[in-house]
């Protein structure tokens, strides 16, 4: 949960510490979830491509794994 940005808005972060969440895609993903429901929020520290390549890799790398 700690790592997963939904105790830390990203806006509000210093870059000291953005850079330890900024590799989880669930972060990501939580901040664009942000944007879209709450009217005054901006994301400008996610994108929401990253978190799709991030899935698409490991989806394929999960599926080498099992054939």
């Amino acid at each position: 949960m700690i790592f997963s940005g939904k105790m830390f808005v990203a806006n509000k972060l210093p870059s000291f510490m953005l850079a330890m969440f900024d590799w989880n895609p669930l972060f990501h993903l939580i901040d664009q979830a942000r944007g879209f429901i709450f009217i005054n929020y901006f994301y400008r520290n996610s994108n929401w491509e990253y978190a799709v390549y991030v899935t698409i890799a490991l989806i394929m790398l999960g599926l080498m794994g099992e054939f």
